[in-house]
Order: C-alpha cells, then structure tokens, then sequence
C-alpha cells in the first residue's frame, strides 16, 4: 500500500488502513502536526467511516493523507465561531422583535435557535482550549479577555434563562434587544483575537518546521 503525506509519498508499510493510518499518526505527531483528511483508492473518509472497524481493516492500493497544524483548525474554529455568534445576534434580535409585535411562538422558537448555537460556540472553545496549544495565561499577556468574555456570557445567559422560568416577555426581550448585543460583541471581539493569536503561533511553528 503506497502512502502519501501532503502528497509525498512515504515508506511506511503497512497491511491494511488501520495499519496506515496509526504509522502516519505518529510521524505526524512527531512533526508537531495532526491528520486531517483521509483518502482511500481516491475516495475520501468520513469519520464515520474511520470508525467503522471492518472499513479499516480493509487493504487498499493508496492512502493518502493531508495533514495541519492544530492551531491552524483552532483557528479556523474560532473564526467560525465569531461568524457565529454574530449570527446568532441577529437570530437573537428578531426573536425580540417578533416577540414584541405579539408573536411570542415564533419568537421563542427563533431564541432557542440562538441559544443552540451559543451552545455549540461554548462548546468548541471549551474543546479547542482543551488542546493546550495556547494557555490562558498566555491570553492574559496578550490582553485577551477569555474569560471576563466567558463570565459576561454565563451571566448574560443566567439573566435570559430567568426571564424564560418567569415567563416575562418583556424582560426577555429587552434583555435580547438591549442587553445581549454588548456581550455578543465583546464575545465575537475575543474570538477574533483568539483566532488572531492562533495565526501567530501557526506562523511561529512554520518558521520552525
């Protein structure tokens, strides 16, 4: 089975998928890298399909494999999480302003749309943070506001769910018209700069390689 890494082909030697792809997980470990994309005989894996024992363990004539930096797709995670959150501002805005004209059902719905994507933005900085390729403390020397951006958040989000329980529509709309947008920016404002910082320390590993 040939073996390619960013198109160069490798000597690894292997008797099936699996085989592969555990050699080229570690050289690329080694190099500081990840795998991000798998190829088999010219047809691309899902991770589903990289979790399918009995498609691993099959044999095939080429495994081809692209690699990145880890900062690289925390970066690009983050940047995708600032698009998002300014999304969900807006979804958030015409929550309030359905909910204001007396169509509180669908301005519900539009609020939980919202929320569930301030649930995924959560949780893709809790995981990429997980990766420790940049510390807080490091954030911290470069005045990035991670978690006064994060405790601002929860507590925008305590203050709505209470209004929720309470069944105030009054509040919960002012807090979405009102309130949320000052915290949403400062959130979008911190991923950006986190994205930014990540850029640098993909730029700084590149120099090195």
């Amino acid at each position: 089975m040939r073996i390619y890494l960013d198109d160069c082909q490798t000597n690894i030697d292997a008797k099936d998928v699996a085989e592969g792809l555990a050699a080229a997980a570690r050289v690329v470990e080694g190099n500081g890298r990840m795998i991000v994309d798998v190829q088999v005989d010219g047809v691309a894996w899902s991770e589903e399909d990289l979790a399918n024992g009995e498609f691993t363990a099959r044999s095939a004539g080429e495994l081809r494999l692209a690699t990145a930096h880890p900062a690289t797709l925390l970066r690009d995670t983050m940047m995708h999480a600032a698009d998002a959150v300014l999304n969900a501002e807006e979804i958030q805005r015409n929550a309030a302003k359905l909910m204001q004209s007396d169509r509180f059902g669908e301005g519900l719905q539009s609020l939980l749309e919202a929320l569930a994507v301030w649930g995924s933005v959560q949780t893709a900085v809790s995981r990429g943070l997980s990766l420790g390729i940049v510390s807080r403390e490091a954030l911290v020397r470069r005045g990035i506001d991670l978690d006064g951006a994060i405790v601002a958040l929860d507590g925008r989000l305590r203050t709505l769910r209470d209004a929720m329980l309470a069944q105030d529509r009054t509040a919960i709309s002012d807090c979405l018209m009102y309130e949320f947008p000052e915290t949403s920016k400062r959130f979008a404002t911190m991923l950006a700069a986190l994205a930014q910082e990540l850029a640098s320390i993909e730029a700084q590993a590149t120099a090195k390689a």
